[in-house]
């Protein structure tokens, strides 16, 4: 399963001062974040049984639970992003919430102040993650 987030929004784009106290922190001070995508059911599959092909493809044929967003920081500071790979366990469900699409809109309110808590406490620690910066 893998998501990628924006830890770089800031605060006052989705909630007012005195709501501050009820934000995912993000990175750097009154920062939250924003769920760019999250799909799950991937396989590793090796298209050649050759010991010299090394090449494995990492295949998915299922909807996302929230269809990928470009990066597109609206003000002029750095935004950073993430992803992270999690191992998904079989019979992997997601939530009411995830399951019911309110995540798949790419111009949700619901991505805003998204936490990885939730899918941490279902399927353990990420397995891997990688981040990068991206500015308007």
């Amino acid at each position: 399963m893998l998501l990628m987030l924006d830890l770089s929004i800031p605060s006052s784009s989705v909630t007012t001062p005195s709501e501050y106290s009820t934000l995912v922190p993000g990175l750097a001070p009154n920062t939250t974040t924003r769920l760019h995508w999250w799909q799950g059911n991937y396989t590793i599959t090796f298209p050649s049984p050759s010991p010299q092909n090394h090449n494995t493809i990492f295949l998915n044929t299922s909807d996302s639970i929230a269809a990928y967003t470009a990066p597109r920081p609206r003000d002029a500071t750095n935004h950073t992003y993430a992803f992270y790979l999690f191992t998904q366990p079989e019979n992997y469900f997601p939530g009411e919430e995830a399951a019911n699409g309110t995540y798949y809109d790419e111009t949700t309110e619901a991505r805003f102040n998204f936490s990885l808590r939730g899918v941490v406490e279902k399927v353990g620690e990420p397995v891997a993650a990688n981040w990068f910066v991206s500015s308007a």
